[in-house]
């Protein structure tokens, strides 16, 4: 699941220039009742209270974002159309984790402009971190409907077939999205995933090779393309590239393990041994006696494979 903080710098750079537009009721008309009086009051309250988090606005995120959430609060609470106060404390929400209210607040601006697709982009996106890849489905083609350029939207709607199994189809959003935007890492990546999903190792490959050229210190990516050559017998590949992975998380008591299996089918039992026992220290250490217990059994199994070589070594010599 991507990073909520991320998602919302996203959202700001869909919104574009103006997303702080003009809030300002028009100017008052003669002949007013008592009560479009206060309703224009209250408009323009609202109006003053959304120019004070506008100046609280810089680079794409608030200078104090508690001060700004109090204005949104004003704004909305006197103005509850106000689309915009919705739309920015919706933002703030994302970025505390507060998925729930920022979509209620979606859902309001959607309400009061429905043809809005950044808004409609957002719920999407709210969807998906909700774990409803069906709504978030139906809210990407929506934006995608109205505007088949946004190379965001096939990016999710791609990540959301992979949650659900459609690999294929996840395959053509990718590569949709990598046709608007060729730098998108996350695509190749998870283009790569599905793929790989669908039997397809050596375009899995590629595409993972793709992402490294973007990404060279990726954690992530250098265990699954190492995972990739594994599968395709290419043990000394796997092994440069879980040995970098270690480098990058010295602590990683999984990549540690990977780095061993690799280490092993290299037939270097010895290093295999050591590296596995240093996995299980670390998995000890973290409390999790599960991994630790399993990494006990690769060690073992280890010693065996190790001591069947040297036994088999005099034999192969005469």
């Amino acid at each position: 699941m991507r990073n909520p903080i991320l998602v919302v710098i996203l959202c700001t750079v869909l919104m574009c220039a103006g997303c702080f537009g003009s809030s300002r009721p028009s100017g008052a008309r003669p002949g007013r009742t008592a009560e479009q009086v206060e309703s224009e009051q209250r408009r323009a309250t609202a109006a003053d209270a959304m120019d004070k988090a506008r100046q609280l606005y810089h680079d794409g995120e608030y200078l104090d974002e508690d001060a700004a959430l109090e204005y949104l609060n004003e704004a909305v609470e006197l103005d509850p159309n106000q689309a915009t106060a919705l739309f920015q404390r919706a933002k703030i929400y994302m970025t505390r984790g507060m998925l729930s209210e920022a979509s209620q607040d979606v859902d309001r601006v959607l309400k009061i402009k429905p043809d809005d697709l950044e808004a409609r982009f957002t719920k999407g996106v709210l969807m998906y971190q909700l774990g409803n890849c069906v709504e978030a489905n139906r809210a990407f083609s929506a934006v995608l409907e109205r505007n088949d350029s946004i190379s965001e939207a096939f990016a999710m709607r791609g990540a959301c077939y992979v949650n659900q199994g459609r690999f294929k189809d996840a395959v053509y959003d990718f590569s949709k999205t990598l046709a608007l935007n060729p730098a998108h890492k996350d695509a190749y990546y998870n283009r790569g995933i599905a793929n790989l999903s669908l039997g397809y190792n050596l375009r899995a490959l590629h595409d993972l090779t793709q992402a490294m050229t973007l990404d060279s210190e990726s954690i992530e990516i250098l265990m699954m393309r190492g995972a990739i050559y594994m599968k395709l017998n290419q043990y000394e590949n796997a092994l440069g590239d879980f040995e970098r992975a270690a480098e990058l998380e010295p602590n990683g008591h999984a990549i540690l393990g990977l780095l061993a299996e690799a280490q092993a089918k290299m037939k270097h039992y010895d290093k295999a041994i050591k590296t596995a026992r240093r996995a299980r220290n670390l998995a000890s250490a973290i409390g999790d006696q599960k991994a630790a217990a399993a990494y006990g059994e690769v060690i073992d199994s280890y010693t065996a494979m190790g001591r069947e070589a040297e036994q088999a070594a005099p034999s192969e010599s005469q």
